[in-house]
C-alpha cells in the first residue's frame, strides 16, 4: 500500500468514527427524548424511539461495516432525522398529530451535527464508490 493509499484510509477512517460519534450522540438525544414526549403524543415518543434505535444501529454499522452502503444508508439517516426536526419546528409534524413546536438550543446543535455528519457521510461515499 503506497504511502497516499494509506494517508487517504486514514482519513476515511476519521470520517467514518466522525459519523458513528454522530449517529451515537443523535440517538443518545433522540431516546432521551422520549419519555418527555410521551405524556404529548405515543406516536412522536414511538417515532423518536424508532430514530435513536436506527440512529445507534447507523453508528455501530458505520464503526465496524466502513462500506459505502453504510455511508449511504448513514447520510440518508442523518438528513432524515435533521429533516423532521426543521418540519417539527416549522409546519409541525402531521402524522404523528403534533404541532408546531419552538426551536431548541439542543436540538439546532445536534441537528446540526447530523447535517455536517451527513455531509461527510456522502463524501465517503464518493471516494469509497470511486476507487
Amino acid at each position: 500500500m503506497s504511502s497516499s493509499t494509506a494517508q487517504q484510509q486514514q482519513v476515511n477512517d476519521l470520517r467514518a468514527d466522525f459519523c458513528a460519534v454522530a449517529c451515537a450522540a443523535s440517538a443518545g438525544v433522540h431516546a432521551a427524548l422520549v419519555m418527555p414526549h410521551l405524556h404529548e403524543s405515543v406516536a412522536l415518543a414511538a417515532a423518536l424511539a424508532v430514530a435513536a434505535a436506527a440512529l445507534g444501529v447507523a453508528a455501530i454499522g458505520q464503526a465496524i461495516l466502513a462500506r459505502a452502503s453504510a455511508d449511504a444508508a448513514v447520510a440518508a439517516l442523518l438528513l432524515g432525522v435533521a429533516v423532521a426536526y426543521g418540519l417539527s419546528r416549522t409546519t409541525g409534524l402531521p402524522v404523528l398529530a403534533v404541532p408546531p413546536e419552538p426551536f431548541d438550543a439542543l436540538g439546532v446543535a445536534t441537528s446540526c451535527l447530523e447535517l455536517a455528519a451527513a455531509g461527510v457521510a456522502l463524501r465517503l461515499l464518493v471516494r469509497r464508490s470511486s476507487s
